[in-house]
């Protein structure tokens, strides 16, 4: 079973005036790992826009299993409201955050 979690919301506008609304979820998800119960978290992005002044659903991404800590998940999606990234590019942008390494 899954959980979401709202953890922000993100109001941006487009260069020709259009509001979008960004959300983003934590996800929590209960599984079983030999006898043991583990959560795992993920993310996911809800992009809405403002059309004829009603506001619709446009796209939607997540991803599953991002982590088994659960403040590195709300740090990731803490950096993804931060930086307004959208559904479209969030799977390369946490591809990239899961690569990070210390510079020697």
């Amino acid at each position: 079973m899954i959980t979401k979690f709202l953890e922000g919301i993100r109001n941006c506008s487009t260069s020709d005036g259009r509001f979008i609304q960004l959300e983003y979820f934590l996800l929590e998800r209960e599984g079983k790992e030999l006898s043991n119960t583990k959560k795992s978290y993920g993310i996911e992005i809800v992009k809405k826009c403002d059309h004829l002044g009603q506001i619709v659903y446009t796209e939607t991404d997540y991803i599953d299993y991002i982590t088994y800590e659960k403040e590195k998940a709300k740090q990731i999606i803490n950096k993804l409201i931060a930086n307004s990234v959208t559904p479209v590019t969030m799977s390369y942008v946490i591809d990239d955050l899961m690569d990070e390494t210390p510079c020697a």
